[in-house]
């Protein structure tokens, strides 16, 4: 707000540029970096590279530019942007990059992606710090990261700027109504948090599922290649006894002293029911534990949830005399509570998943040695057998 010469005296008209109240602007309060460096530079013999970083802000044509800061990995910026998004779609996504001053140009050492959708609907005096990690697609994973990037991100102005105006007001000046209507603003951003949580724990559940699933046929595939292979040494067996049959008179004599039977196959296939049967055991026992764990746990979360709702109950008829921001507040806390819980259940349910996976790829490991060593030694004796039947056509 600018003033005329005249207002700072005490006389004439206090001329102000007042701004539009409906407008909304995006700002973005930058910190710093951490740990900003090349990722390539870090194993090497001198240690991590000190770069000349710097940031650049762009949303639609309206561009930033940080200052340089020499010689460091932990810059410290410390600066406000604002964009005008009044008239941006939603759509529209802030770009920041980072880049190092080079003595020639500048490096590109990565980027942050925000959309104006995700953001939009948090008020910046309650917005929290977060720490973005820089992309940049020529690296690769081995390489390691570029570091990060510090900043809060909310908007003001529009509805929140008449919120706003509301909840810097004296505490003491403030109703009751007020005061929920302000807590409800915090309680809403952290129910909107944890519904999206739990929409992505349970979607990493259900892939989490699927891959159990595709690693368990990955199993039964690795049993009938196991399967195979034993067949194949019990052919190679009986047509061994073939060609030694063909090969010489006293080749057909021995094998009419030995059994035909393939004494190490059928102790082979005998091992390998144990191995599924055990398995079967195995499985069918710690299914029962899982289940009477998770019963254990919501009986637990039975008795926590009715304590809790002993510790809030109120008189049936305080429902109707509570206002309406504080209904809503309690409504709003509620509803958080219940999806932490099945965030928490969930939460059990991978963990169960990922033990589930570590057990079958061991299982898988053995199997696959196992599998290994058969086909090893399998490939000379083919071999031997090819060549004594070449030999026995010459």
């Amino acid at each position: 707000k600018n003033k005329t010469m005249s207002s700072w005296f005490g006389f004439g008209n206090d001329e102000e540029e007042i701004e539009d109240p409906n407008k909304q602007f995006l700002v973005i309060e930058l910190y710093g970096g951490r740990e900003i460096t090349d990722p390539k530079s870090i194993n090497s013999s001198n240690g991590p590279k000190f770069l000349n970083p710097y940031c650049t802000i762009r949303l639609a044509d309206k561009r930033v530019e940080t200052e340089v800061l020499k010689s460091c990995m932990n810059p410290v910026w410390q600066q406000n942007i604002e964009f005008d998004i009044t008239d941006v779609p939603e759509s529209a996504v802030v770009l920041i990059n980072c880049y190092h001053s080079a003595i020639v140009g500048r490096d590109f050492l990565g980027e942050v992606r925000l959309p104006i959708a995700e953001h939009k609907d948090v008020c910046i005096d309650y917005a929290a710090k977060h720490w973005f990690p820089l992309y940049n697609p020529k690296l690769k994973k081995k390489d390691g990261s570029p570091g990060e990037i510090g900043l809060k991100i909310g908007v003001r102005g529009g509805e929140y700027g008449k919120s706003t105006n509301n909840y810097n007001s004296d505490f003491d000046n403030r109703t009751a109504e007020e005061i929920y209507e302000e807590a409800n603003v915090l309680a809403q951003e952290s129910n909107a948090s944890a519904h999206r949580s739990l929409r992505i724990i349970e979607q990493t559940r259900e892939i989490g599922t699927n891959t159990v699933t595709k690693i368990r046929e990955q199993g039964a595939q690795i049993d009938r290649m196991q399967s195979d292979m034993d067949t194949v040494h019990n052919n190679m067996k009986q047509s061994e006894r073939r060609l030694r049959s063909i090969e010489s008179v006293w080749g057909t004599m021995a094998n009419t002293v030995t059994s035909k039977s393939n004494k190490r196959y059928k102790k082979k296939a005998k091992e390998d029911r144990k191995i599924l049967k055990r398995r079967a055991k195995d499985e069918k026992r710690n299914r029962k534990i899982k289940q009477a764990q998770w019963k254990e746990r919501h009986e637990t979360d039975r008795f926590v949830s009715r304590k809790r709702n002993d510790m809030v109950a109120k008189d049936p008829g305080s429902r109707y005399n509570t206002g309406n921001q504080e209904q809503l507040f309690e409504d709003t806390v509620e509803d958080t509570d219940k999806q932490l819980d099945r965030i928490g259940t969930v939460l059990d349910d991978l963990k169960s998943i990922a033990l589930d996976m570590g057990t079958e790829l061991n299982e898988q490991n053995q199997r696959l040695d196992s599998l290994r060593y058969d086909i090893e030694k399998a490939q000379p004796r083919m071999a031997k057998s090819v060549n004594r039947a070449r030999n026995i056509v010459k």
